[in-house]
């Protein structure tokens, strides 16, 4: 077999048609990118005209429906101003089960969910948190105990915590009438006559209890210059005992009454017929805790129930237990004012959303001035 030699224009045409090949892939290339870029613009076009669908945890004073049929809270209040700089439209959707809002964000119904949401970690598992929002916690309300019966009950159990000292009180008292009784008997045939000696220990005993209350009736009095000494003693130092026995009194009784209505530990919640709004928070922490406790619909529920004695205590967040408590439980139900656990509260937000990353930074920026500081007082009344 001959080998040709390939003709001179074969290779011309070769390169021009690779050419040809380059040039067709470098414009359909840019053709793609072009068509990418144009329909992403108008998806972030379109995602500025639709608006965000917003659930509102119907909780005052966080979040809720006003008389007129309006939607609003302190956290409705953040979340427009939020808005405002994402310059985002959205629709307020009052939801009043927790349950309800955490599913919906997790299957998309929600962009994002605003009120009394406390971040916590089973909650945390199943959605996102924004930065957070309000400053909260745990707490407990109890109602007031105003009746005779539960002054009696304090009164009792500070005697009690008191028994060491009252028991020293009473020997003293004990001592000091047997020795005036002991001391006067040498002059009992000398006084007989009067009415005012203390001829018997009963006397003794009456004398120093009379003497120790500052009463002084003076149906009983020494005759003897020892005796009276003695009972000198006892009118200075009987001051001394009545007074510390006072004020400790009153300091336990004031000690009783904040341990009552600011428990730091679970032991004040043990044995307690418990009440809690179904997936609260309050919920969550005494399951925490596996404390048994009886769910309701919402918190105005517990508190009726409280209200009722069909429960002892109220477990929920604490800026909701204040601001229901303020508006008409007042005199019923004491304000908490410590807290179980210190707690957030946040945005929720379905997992991995994009919106996330600028709704912290417009968090930070808003609740970090003076004017939202200001204007979360003024929700809550502080």
């Amino acid at each position: 077999m001959i080998d040709r030699p390939p003709r001179p224009g074969a290779d011309v045409v070769i390169r021009g048609v690779e050419a040809l090949i380059q040039a067709l892939r470098r414009a359909s290339g840019l053709f793609v990118c072009l068509t990418t870029a144009a329909i992403c613009a108008y998806r972030a076009e379109t995602a500025q005209k639709v608006p965000l669908r917003v659930a509102v945890y119907d909780v005052p004073p966080y979040g809720y429906v006003d008389t007129d049929g309006s939607i609003a809270g302190v956290s409705v209040d953040l979340w427009r101003r939020v808005a405002q700089q994402l310059q985002c439209s959205f629709t307020l959707i009052p939801i009043s089960d927790m349950e309800a809002i955490l599913a919906g964000l997790e299957q998309g119904r929600f962009d994002a969910a605003i009120g009394a949401i406390t971040i916590t970690s089973a909650r945390a598992d199943r959605v996102d948190f924004s930065y957070p929002a309000h400053r909260s916690g745990v707490a407990v309300a109890f109602r007031r105990e105003t009746d005779v019966f539960a002054a009696l009950r304090a009164y009792s159990a500070a005697v009690s915590e008191l028994g060491a000292l009252i028991s020293i009180i009473l020997a003293v008292l004990v001592l000091t009438g047997l020795a005036m009784w002991w001391i006067e008997r040498p002059g009992r045939a000398e006084t007989q006559g009067h009415e005012s000696s203390v001829l018997t220990l009963r006397d003794g005993l009456y004398w120093a209890v009379v003497t120790m209350t500052t009463v002084g009736y003076g149906d009983k009095t020494p005759k003897t210059n020892f005796s009276r000494v003695i009972a000198i003693f006892w009118m200075l130092g009987s001051i001394v005992l009545v007074s510390l026995l006072s004020t400790s009194l009153v300091s336990r009784l004031t000690a009783e009454r904040i341990e009552s209505f600011d428990v730091a530990s679970t032991i004040d919640l043990s044995g307690k017929k418990l009440a809690a709004v179904a997936n609260s928070s309050g919920a969550e922490y005494l399951d925490e805790l596996h404390l048994k406790y009886q769910e309701y619909r919402d918190l105005p529920e517990a508190l009726n129930s409280l209200v009722e004695r069909r429960s002892a205590a109220v477990v929920n967040s604490v800026g909701a237990l204040q601001y229901a408590i303020s508006r008409r439980y007042a005199k019923i139900i004491e304000m908490p004012s410590g807290l179980l656990a210190p707690a957030f509260m946040a945005i929720a937000l379905p997992p991995r959303s994009p919106l996330k990353h600028s709704i912290d930074r417009a968090l930070i920026k808003i609740t970090s001035g003076s004017e939202w500081r200001a204007l979360e007082d003024r929700f809550f009344a502080r």
